[in-house]
């Protein structure tokens, strides 16, 4: 492009010949001009309004004055001066339309960059978008609500329906078999009625009774021929054990006196050879002295030989007493080095201690063992005896009863609970009808949770809400676990006076008067670990794509709660939001959506 323009600057420099084509035809000019022009404006309708507008001004204008300047060359008006403007006109507009296109095309390739950039941007934002959207759906979505300030009742609710306080259970004393039922369930009887009669058939249970007490007779004879514990053979080891120990504790003694003796013998031994050494050499002395002057045919010498000699005599005779001497001395001490050593006897002592103490041990839990077997056996034959005793008494009483026919209401009531139905065979002491009493009034009861229950005492007040009758009232008469899960749960019995009927559902509400509280949240709000209670309360952190929610972990304790609400104390306040219901389990820190609504 650049070299274009520097060859049209050089051109324009030079004087050129116009066209005659054009010149005698300035239609032809005209034209092709406008079509330039026309095309270029084609080009730039990418620009803006403004530009176009004034490009399209400037064009025209010299159109305008090619077009007269033609008409003038052509209608025979015109000059050498025509021509010159004319050829330098053109030009002009020729070089102009050139740097027009280089701009249109610097003008294009911003714009193409400028739209690739707002593209690039447009498309991070979307993507950012959809990754946080994305993120959104992946978060627990959490239910919140806003801690308030109200009334916590502090009252337990329930509801049962109403029975008879007291009951009484019919029973057979054997078993028998059912010949007619006399009433049905809800029939109100009187003290003795009679509910239902038996068949005429043998007493089986009497039977079995008179059979169990042979048993236990005969059981309890062969428990009392157990042999009695004879220890003679166990004392007679440990006295053995103990002569043992005396025999060695003398010779650890014995071998004490040995030992000190032998260090004595070994001290003399040595002394004793010392001196048979000394007197040795004076013997060998004195004999190589007799020797050399012996050997001396016819010495006359100053020396006394004879006195010599005899001085070697008794040298000798002293030189053998020692040797005997130190013979004995060697005795002694080979005699007293082959008896027991000390540390020999001291092991001898401890094993033979350890022997006896350890029959001593046996003996001892022997008899202690002995002596459990002995009270094991002395309750087994007082249980026995008592069995027994019990198994004469039931044969009594069978015996006693054994004509019963039929059998009849113990009280005034309502009869409830009948098991049984002609020819059906009942069994003693099994339950075949019950009697509500009337005489005894009403009890309801009612299930609740463990937790609640601790907040209740026997005598409490209960108010009945589904009742207006003031004649009507209940107090609580027992607390007990429920046996179903008594980790968890409670059975609370009222007692009730008035004008109520038997089945009716009575609902209860026992507690605290309610009060005001500063801080209330739903019950689900409150959550509890090992910690302790606490809540989650919902924060709001603004970032650029909008309020990221962060749990925060709030330790509280209850002060006070009913069946819908707790007021708490803990690190909020009022119109803090906490989380009641979430879709994943929560953690300190975590990030959370709400919910839609």
């Amino acid at each position: 492009m650049r070299e274009h323009l520097e060859k049209t600057e050089k051109e324009n420099e030079q004087p050129q010949q116009p066209d005659m084509n054009l010149l005698s035809n300035p239609e032809n000019v005209t034209a092709d001009t406008n079509n330039k022009v026309s095309g270029a404006s084609e080009k730039s309708s990418e620009e803006s309004s403004e530009e176009r507008s004034e490009e399209n001004s400037e064009k025209n204008s010299e159109n305008s004055k090619l077009g007269a300047l033609l008409k003038n060359k052509v209608a025979g008006t015109g000059s050498k001066k025509f021509d010159d403007e004319y050829v330098e006109d053109d030009f002009k507009i020729i070089n102009r339309l050139d740097r027009e296109e280089i701009i249109k095309k610097k003008r294009r390739r911003k714009k193409t960059l400028r739209n690739f950039a707002i593209i690039f941007f447009v498309a991070l934002i979307i993507l950012t978008f959809f990754s946080n959207t994305i993120m959104n759906y992946s978060l627990p979505e959490v239910t919140t609500t806003t801690v308030f300030s109200g009334n916590v009742s502090q009252k337990i609710r329930c509801q049962g329906s109403v029975e008879i306080s007291n009951d009484m259970d019919l029973t057979v004393s054997g078993t028998r078999t059912v010949k007619e039922v006399l009433v049905e369930d809800g029939d109100e009887v009187k003290e003795g009625d009679v509910i239902m009669t038996f068949e005429e058939t043998e007493n089986e249970d009497l039977k079995e009774a008179e059979s169990t007490l042979e048993d236990l007779e005969l059981s309890y004879e062969k428990s009392q021929l157990r042999a009695s514990t004879d220890y003679t053979d166990d004392e007679v080891n440990i006295q053995n054990a103990k002569d043992a120990l005396a025999d060695a504790e003398t010779a650890l003694t014995q071998a004490k006196a040995d030992e000190a003796s032998l260090a004595t013998a070994k001290t003399e031994q040595s002394a004793a050879q010392e001196a048979y050494n000394t007197k040795n050499a004076e013997v060998e002395g004195l004999q190589a002295q007799v020797d050399s002057y012996q050997n001396l045919e016819g010495y006359t010498g100053d020396v006394d030989v004879d006195a010599l000699i005899a001085e070697l005599a008794t040298a000798k005779s002293e030189l053998a007493t020692l040797e005997a001497t130190l013979n004995e001395k060697n005795s002694l001490v080979t005699e007293l080095s082959s008896k027991t050593s000390v540390a020999d006897a001291e092991d001898e002592v401890t094993e033979k201690s350890q022997s006896l103490d350890s029959l001593q041990r046996g003996l001892t839990s022997k008899k202690q063992s002995d002596s459990l077997t002995a009270q094991t056996n002395a309750l087994d034959d007082a249980d026995a005896v008592k069995k027994i005793e019990e198994q004469k008494e039931k044969i009594a009483k069978l015996k006693e009863a054994d004509d019963c026919k039929e059998i009849k209401a113990n009280g005034t009531g309502i009869i409830t609970g009948i098991t049984a139905k002609a020819g059906d065979k009942v069994n003693a002491e099994s339950p075949i009808a019950n009697i509500q009493l009337a005489d005894s009034g009403y009890v309801v009861t009612c299930n609740t949770t463990k937790k609640d229950a601790q907040m209740l005492k026997v005598g409490n007040e209960a108010t009945i809400e589904n009742i207006w009758s003031d004649d009507v009232q209940a107090t609580i008469k027992s607390i007990k676990a429920d046996t179903s899960d008594p980790n968890q749960k409670s059975i609370v019995k009222f007692a009730v006076t008035g004008n109520v009927q038997v089945g009716e559902t009575l609902q209860f509400a026992v507690g605290e008067k309610s009060n005001k509280y500063e801080v209330v949240v739903p019950n689900n709000a409150v959550k509890e670990d090992n910690g302790g209670r606490f809540v989650y309360v919902v924060n709001a952190k603004p970032t650029p794509l909008g309020n990221r929610y962060i749990v925060k972990k709030v330790e509280v304790d209850v002060v006070a709660s009913d069946t819908k609400n707790s007021a708490i104390q803990g690190d909020l306040s009022e119109y803090d939001n906490v989380i009641t219901n979430a879709s994943k389990p929560l953690d300190n820190g975590q990030q959370v959506r709400l919910t839609d609504n």
